[in-house]
């Protein structure tokens, strides 16, 4: 990096020798741009990234968009303007004779990003077949197309498996279930009798038949590995039971004097639909229209969802708690918008993924 280089953006300004991410890179005082020659982006890219092997960024450039009123610091070339990937619309300059590259000082934490991104994005973009058809139209169940979490999802898997343990000891004997209900299910009366306070935690792990295990089963699996990656372990099994206990609030409060019992972990698990829906928007779950299968974004698909509920609770349809999940995916809403900016700090590629600039096929 010897001799003097002009900013592109600046022009009359000098680059000064700097660092960023480890790596040495010329960047303007005036603007904040840095000019990254192929190898030192290569290398920091590659940082971000397991996938070392695909870390050129020249290879993963998406189309080129028109030319640059920049040139290059270092030949003098009149730079091209690309899209840092086909489905990651973030501007890059890039010089073809040099294949150096000059980012905004915005947009320098996206580029490093970018083979992470890119990888995501292989997972989100992928496309229903004649498989998936089958499954939902088999099971009645939704798929969902996110990034990979990070970590095991332990807690949601000993959730799982907890509540089918617990399922199994009573679920096939009525008289059994009719006991374990009265002592552990909430029934608003008994809460307004002052009664019966643990059920708010305890009807969270209990279900009134198989289907109603299995399909609150498959949704928790399918979404709580995501939020617990993003939130760690505990905070996640903290803010699954908060929700839960909330939603069997809402509940209470909307049926004053029942002696009907409600069990169930959907309000818990609705919770999450709240938070999902804020830190994971690109996401995609699939919906069967009649037996045409589509992706939605996760925004659509809770949409299609909450209008069910309320449709629901409109006709007195009996046998579902709509108030819980109305009350558990408002809940998981405040929480999640609470949070959300501190779960994207703590996560960049989950706030990269969440950005405007991503581009989901659906």
């Amino acid at each position: 990096m010897a001799g003097k280089k002009h900013c592109p953006h600046c022009v009359n300004t000098t680059l000064a020798v700097n660092y960023y991410e480890g790596e040495e890179v010329d960047n303007c005082n005036t603007c904040g741009g840095l000019w990254f020659e192929r190898g030192s982006l290569n290398a920091i890219i590659a940082a971000k990234c397991q996938h070392v092997e695909e870390a050129d960024y020249v290879a993963n450039l998406g189309p080129a968009l028109e030319p640059s009123h920049r040139h290059c610091p270092d030949c003098g070339t009149r730079l091209q303007v690309f899209h840092v990937l086909n489905d990651f619309h973030v501007d890059i300059d890039v010089c073809q004779r040099c294949d150096g590259a000059w980012v905004e000082k915005d947009t320098a934490c996206k580029v490093a990003k970018s083979s992470a991104i890119k990888h995501a994005l292989v997972e989100m973009n992928k496309t229903v077949n004649w498989k998936t058809w089958i499954f939902q139209m088999l099971s009645r169940m939704p798929l969902e197309y996110n990034v990979k979490p990070r970590i095991t999802p332990w807690v949601t898997y000993a959730l799982i498996a907890i509540n089918t343990l617990i399922f199994l000891t009573y679920g096939f004997d009525p008289v059994l279930a009719g006991r374990v209900f009265g002592g552990f299910a909430i029934a608003p009366a008994d809460i307004q009798a002052g009664s019966h306070w643990w059920a708010f935690v305890t009807a969270i792990f209990l279900h009134g038949s198989l289907m109603h295990l299995i399909g609150n089963m498959y949704f928790l699996w399918v979404i709580g590995d995501n939020l617990e990656d993003a939130l760690g372990h505990w905070r996640f099994l903290g803010l699954y039971l908060l929700c839960g206990i909330l939603a069997g609030l809402v509940s209470v409060l909307a049926n004053l004097g029942s002696e009907i019992p409600s069990v169930g972990a959907s309000g818990a698990i609705a919770g999450l639909f709240g938070m999902y829906i804020l830190w994971f928007p690109n996401a995609s779950m699939t919906f069967m229209f009649f037996v045409w299968q589509k992706k939605l974004a996760v925004m659509w698909y809770f949409a299609i969802w909450l209008a069910l509920n309320f449709y629901g609770m409109a006709m007195g349809q009996q046998g579902i708690d709509y108030w819980a999940h109305v009350g558990g995916f408002i809940a998981g809403l405040a929480i999640g918008f609470a949070l959300r900016q501190r779960v994207w700090t703590a996560n960049p590629l989950l706030a990269h993924l969440a950005g405007p600039e991503v581009k989901v096929r659906r």
